[in-house]
């Protein structure tokens, strides 16, 4: 079934157009003070740490590097699991210094300009080509949902998309340690649309695809080999370099500081969030494995 790419396209303007709705009405005061500072708000706007790998990377990471797919989510689990000694501190200084970013932390903490723009430097290297990766994740999906072979019209109109909701809200502020309230509760809700998507495609593949759990037990019986495939790469792959890079991206990739440090409005949003977020990462990677092997019994290419 092929869709057109129009379809697409104005589906995701209506979709982007939603989220600027959601931010416009928090600034106005329109969604209640207690929801948009709620805790949980707070949990979710950090789940902007799952974009484009959690939803294209997993299944296939899974399928080659089998269970070392967790250790993208374990070791952010780790970091909130250690908030009271790891981030609360940094969450004090931020807040006593007004510090900004993850440049303007290393700057305060060596006394100097030349660490703040190092930092600076390597962010922008690392970002470029991440940024990139979400921009090819979007154009090659739509590029099979609608059977278009020009793939650079489709990442085209994609970035100028983004950058126009980008100049229409996220440029407006004055200043860096502005809150912006109606950031985090349309990032917050952005995530909780991610979480239900992934749980609702998981439960289509146990119903749908195998007809119950106990089918799926029953395929599991019958094929030892998808289930022995997961554990396979754990004892031999690189799970511990995978989870030190996570645990550090967790809070030190510069959306993640800027959700958990700057537009933090109380310290009381980091001791739920240091439960609440392990919650959401396993809610959101318990349908990896079922969309894995509904793909197997579908024979997929």
């Amino acid at each position: 079934m092929h869709f057109e790419l129009w379809q697409l396209f104005l589906v995701g303007v209506l979709y982007l157009g939603l989220l600027f709705l959601v931010a416009t009405a928090t600034d106005r005061g329109w969604i209640p003070d207690s929801l948009a500072s709620h805790p949980l708000t707070y949990t979710l706007s950090i789940g902007v740490y799952a974009t484009s790998w959690s939803f294209y990377g997993s299944v296939g990471f899974a399928q080659k590097e089998g269970f070392n797919f967790l250790t993208i989510y374990l070791g952010a689990t780790l970091a909130f699991v250690a908030a009271p000694i790891l981030l609360r501190p940094i969450l004090k200084l931020t807040e006593t210094y007004r510090l900004a970013s993850l440049a303007d932390l290393f700057a305060f903490r060596y006394h100097s300009q030349a660490a703040g723009i190092l930092v600076t430097l390597l962010l922008i290297t690392g970002t470029l080509p991440y940024i990139s990766l979400q921009i090819q994740a979007v154009a090659n999906t739509l590029q099979i949902m609608t059977g278009v072979t020009e793939q650079q019209l489709i990442a085209l109109m994609f970035c100028i998309t983004v950058g126009l909701f980008s100049i229409l809200f996220g440029t407006r502020h004055i200043t860096l340690r502005q809150k912006h309230r109606g950031l985090v509760v349309a990032i917050a809700f952005e995530s909780l649309v991610k979480l239900i998507t992934l749980l609702i495609v998981g439960l289509f593949a146990v119903f749908g695809i195998f007809g119950g759990f106990g089918e799926l037990n029953q395929f599991l019986h019958e094929n030892p080999q998808a289930n022995a495939a997961l554990f396979e790469p754990v004892r031999e792959g690189p799970w511990a370099t995978l989870l030190l890079l996570s645990f550090a991206a967790a809070f030190l990739l510069p959306r993640q500081f800027h959700m958990i440090f700057v537009e933090n409005i109380q310290e009381k949003n980091l001791q739920t969030a240091a439960w609440a977020f392990p919650l959401f990462l396993l809610l959101l990677n318990i349908s990896i494995p079922p969309i894995l092997w509904a793909g197997q019994l579908l024979q997929l290419d």
